[in-house]
């Protein structure tokens, strides 16, 4: 499995992005760690570009003649697309039957992706999971007006255009409006899809708000245009004073990378601290995902340590004073021992 993982991995595609620039044009070290960043993490140029220049991969590159701050492939090509193995094959066979999935794609690819591997077997079966930490009201994936506005919604926030959507409140209030979709966002312990969007009224831009997909009755695309140089991302976070914690990552058991995959939906900051041998990360949230990311930090164990803020340090606290309490509590006669949350 390690090189199913490595074929995916944010690591192998800023690699394999610096040797196809490097097979046309030389590349300078800033050059690298430009595409290190946009590829991968933050503080990962620190790690992969040393060993493209002078470490363990520095075959993979030659120096520019007349140029000793310049690189080239060694490579004799250009491309490194990489066909598909057994094993990925496999994985895609299984991820086809995740209703989650399949609501990215048509029914004609959905049709074509099952035809390409309708002689591969499945890398496991969905029903091999058991989901006991998330609600079991989760949204109708199968439904096919769920279906369409996903479609829609995920063609607006492709395009950059307006979405006018008919959507019904948690109060049973039905109203009209129209949005500027900015991110699609899943939550695990929901089990539901929400639109991150601003309000779009007469050409300008509002209040950020949140859309439950479930709760979207009907949508479709407006005819208006969106603001000029309407960056979804960045708008979406000026629009809103977002809470952050702040969190230190021991430098073992891989815990940095495993962090950043898993906390790949957030937006955070980190820095290295030499003196410590340790990284410092900040993370932004919705105020609505403050449990859910509360149960996810202490998932780490003691390779992650929750700085702050106090609020947040001491709703930790509590819950692992909690959990040791229901693990290590006497039991009366009788009485059988809860499981921790």
């Amino acid at each position: 499995m390690a090189l199913f993982e490595e074929i995916y991995g944010s690591y192998f595609q800023a690699v394999r992005k610096i040797l196809e620039k490097a097979a046309v044009t030389a590349i300078t070290e800033k050059d690298m760690i430009q595409i290190v960043r946009a590829c991968a993490f933050e503080e990962s140029p620190s790690s992969i570009v040393p060993k493209l220049i002078r470490g363990p991969w520095s075959s993979l590159l030659r120096r520019e003649k007349g140029d000793a701050k310049a690189w080239r492939s060694s490579l004799s090509h250009s491309s490194l697309k990489t066909p598909l193995t057994g094993l990925q094959k496999a994985w895609l066979k299984s991820l086809l039957e995740d209703r989650r999935f399949r609501l990215f794609f048509s029914r004609e690819q959905l049709d074509c992706i099952a035809g390409e591997l309708k002689e591969t077997e499945p890398l496991f079966d969905l029903s091999d999971f058991y989901y006991f930490d998330r609600y079991e009201d989760g949204d109708d994936y199968e439904s096919a007006l769920y279906r369409q506005n996903f479609q829609t919604v995920l063609g607006a926030l492709t395009k950059k255009k307006p979405l006018i959507a008919a959507y019904e409140s948690g109060k049973g209030n039905s109203m009209t409006m129209e949005v500027l979709p900015c991110r699609l966002q899943y939550s695990f312990k929901n089990d539901k899809f929400r639109l991150l969007a601003l309000e779009f009224r007469h050409g300008r831009t509002g209040r950020p708000v949140t859309l439950n997909l479930g709760r979207i009755r009907a949508c479709h695309l407006s005819r208006r245009l969106p603001p000029k140089r309407f960056a979804p991302e960045s708008a979406w976070n000026a629009g809103r004073d977002m809470p952050s914690v702040q969190i230190r990552i021991q430098n073992e058991r891989n815990a940095l990378e495993r962090c950043m995959l898993h906390f790949a939906h957030y937006d955070k900051q980190t820095s290295y601290e030499p003196e410590s041998d340790t990284w410092l990360c900040s993370i932004w949230y919705d105020s609505a995902d403050e449990t859910e990311l509360l149960i996810e930090l202490l998932s780490f164990g003691p390779v992650l340590r929750v700085l702050g803020p106090e609020k947040f340090w001491e709703q930790v606290q509590n819950r692992v004073l909690r959990q040791h309490e229901l693990l290590y509590r006497p039991l009366e006669d009788g009485e059988e021992r809860q499981q921790p949350e």
